[in-house]
């Protein structure tokens, strides 16, 4: 398949294309700075393509996601300033995918982003973190993946705990609520999850939270 990644340089993308292209995928990176996907790059030949943009750069989603069969979206901004940021890079991108008869997206959310009221989380991160230090990151968010739900895509939300830079250990657990999950996972094991979404209808427009 022509897998499309955006965000392909970071903590989470990385391995996202590593795995694709070691699946066999032909891997679009839509990324900020081309050079920092050089490891990446090693061995995958003409398997591998790198798009420069930036989220409100609709020129460049739409010249990522002409030909694709599928976009992955791991995208995570670098300020906690408001901002509409994450907003405008969903509305170019469901845009684009709409244009080009992209039907399949699967987006990297956050644990408890859309129902954080049901979903059990630490007691630090439910009243410190996240309404103190994330507010404005999970607003925005939420605008946009408002968007990719109101699109008629086929969307998979998925929603993992606190990100870790481990090897992978398998025994990703899923559920639309998280109850009985540890709310944490590898970066590797995301990978691996989003990447079965991209052929399994299980999670199909809906949000699936993962964990251990």
């Amino acid at each position: 398949m022509k897998v499309l990644v955006i965000g392909g340089t970071g903590g989470t993308g990385r391995p996202l294309v590593r795995q694709l292209l070691a699946c066999g995928h032909e891997v679009t990176a839509w990324v900020r700075r081309p050079n920092a996907i050089s490891g990446e790059a090693e061995g995958a030949g003409d398997r591998l393509r790198i798009v420069e943009g930036e989220a409100r750069d609709d020129a460049s989603i739409n010249r990522a996601v002409a030909g694709q069969d599928a976009v992955v979206v791991a995208f995570a901004p670098r300020s906690l300033r408001r901002d509409d940021l994450q907003e405008t890079l969903y509305r170019n991108m469901v845009g684009a995918m709409r244009a080009h008869g992209v039907r399949r997206l699967v987006n990297l959310s956050a644990w408890g982003l859309d129902n954080d009221a049901a979903i059990p989380a630490p007691w630090i991160f439910r009243h410190v973190i996240r309404p103190v230090f994330l507010r404005h990151i999970w607003a925005d968010k939420r605008r946009g993946e408002a968007i990719v739900k109101a699109s008629g895509l086929e969307w998979v939300n998925v929603q993992p705990g606190r990100l870790l830079n481990e090897p992978a250990r398998g025994g990703v657990r899923a559920s639309v609520d998280g109850r009985g999950l540890v709310p944490r996972m590898n970066r590797e094991d995301l990978a691996a999850f989003m990447i079965e979404q991209i052929n399994r209808d299980e999670w199909v427009r809906r949000s699936v939270v993962i964990g251990y």
